[in-house]
């Protein structure tokens, strides 16, 4: 894959009160392979006058560690059947996260990946929903 690609993720929060709520964004960012990891890097731009934070996806063989840095400041890592508690900070404050992750699977072809991740969500130590992300990550087509 080269270096320049294009970053689709997808979320899908399915609590036990509310109907499923989805969220989809796709990225112009940065791949590189090194030392049996791959590296995703990506800015989110909030839109709304915020700092931009800078996100890192760093991809094991069998674990993922999602770091962002700007507006919002967290490192979620996810290894299946391990609960890590993380606090997550914004400019409007903070909270503790937990992250217990039940299933992670990738795809990987010349041109593109295929990244899913199942696990549960919860918030200042309560149960806020069950969870999956999808990351597909394609080559950019040149300009």
């Amino acid at each position: 894959m080269t270096e320049n690609v294009l970053i689709s993720i997808k979320g899908l929060q399915m609590c036990k009160d509310t109907s499923p709520e989805s969220i989809a964004d796709q990225y112009e960012g940065r791949y590189f392979f090194r030392e049996g990891m791959h590296y995703l890097m990506y800015n989110e731009d909030h839109g709304n006058g915020e700092e931009t934070t800078k996100c890192l996806i760093k991809i094991g063989f069998n674990d993922v560690c999602v770091t962002k840095r700007g507006a919002v400041n967290v490192e979620i890592p996810f290894r299946v059947g391990a609960k890590k508690l993380v606090n997550y900070d914004t400019q409007f404050g903070g909270f503790t996260l937990s992250f217990k992750t039940k299933n992670i699977s990738r795809s990987e072809t010349e041109n593109s990946m295929e990244l899913h991740i199942d696990y549960v969500l919860d918030m200042n130590y309560e149960y806020m929903a069950d969870c999956h992300i999808s990351i597909m990550v394609k080559e950019k087509e040149p300009e």
